[in-house]
């Protein structure tokens, strides 16, 4: 679009979005990803309260996990797609339409004076860069869902339909289960330590990040600011 025609930022509408799905991760387990919705947050709540996993394993869930706390997560999510007209944020579903079952996402990093976007190391164009992040219920653990979601995320999704250089994935070091999704979307490791502090714990943990690159002349560009 030009200038001219390029709709004011936070007027996009989520029929016009993209990247709203659902799209078809794979037919055999049946498994698509389709934009969250507020009628998801009753699910959301009962799956994140079977037990701590998700909350020991990510940085910013909580444990009760209330239904203000889905409200908000989806309600920015809605606001992302407002904003910039791309959706972000994604259900796993066993149906088309059918209930939540885990959790993907998708964050564009920003820049600033302090951080600015890096750029190709040969050509100096300016590189898209996002984070990723994915939960599972634990009733459909073990059936491989994770990776194929993680891997249709970097491949389809994120450097296909939204143009991005390099994907990224943060765990936890001590967080196999995650990690291992990274590795099998096709992601490597790219910094095997950091320490970080994770506010709603109020304590240093040690994180690792893994990252795919559309451009093998890129991974030379490895993140080291991660905050939350």
């Amino acid at each position: 679009m030009t200038a001219a025609t390029t709709p004011p930022a936070g007027s996009y509408t989520r029929e016009s979005a993209k990247c709203m799905g659902p799209y078809t991760v794979c037919t055999d387990p049946a498994l698509y990803l389709s934009a969250v919705e507020f009628s998801d947050i009753p699910e959301m709540v009962r799956i994140l309260n079977i037990n701590q996993d998700v909350y020991n394993g990510s940085a910013l869930f909580q444990y009760p996990y209330l239904e203000s706390h889905a409200q908000d997560r989806i309600q920015t999510a809605h606001e992302t797609v407002s904003a910039i007209g791309i959706n972000t944020h994604w259900a796993m579903r066993t149906t088309p339409h059918g209930p939540l079952i885990g959790w993907a996402h998708l964050h564009f990093d920003h820049y600033d004076e302090k951080h600015p976007q890096p750029v190709h190391p040969a050509t100096g164009v300016p590189l898209v860069v996002a984070d990723i992040g994915y939960w599972l219920s634990p009733e459909h653990t073990g059936k491989g869902f994770a990776a194929r979601v993680g891997r249709f995320l970097v491949e389809e999704i994120a450097m296909k339909d939204m143009g991005c250089d390099i994907v990224r994935a943060v765990s936890y070091v001590e967080n196999w289960p995650s990690r291992k999704v990274a590795e099998r979307s096709g992601m490597e490791l790219e910094l095997a330590s950091k320490s970080i502090l994770i506010p709603k714990l109020g304590a240093m943990r040690d994180i690792c990040t893994y990252a795919v690159h559309k451009d093998p002349a890129t991974k030379s560009i490895i993140k080291l600011d991660y905050d939350y």
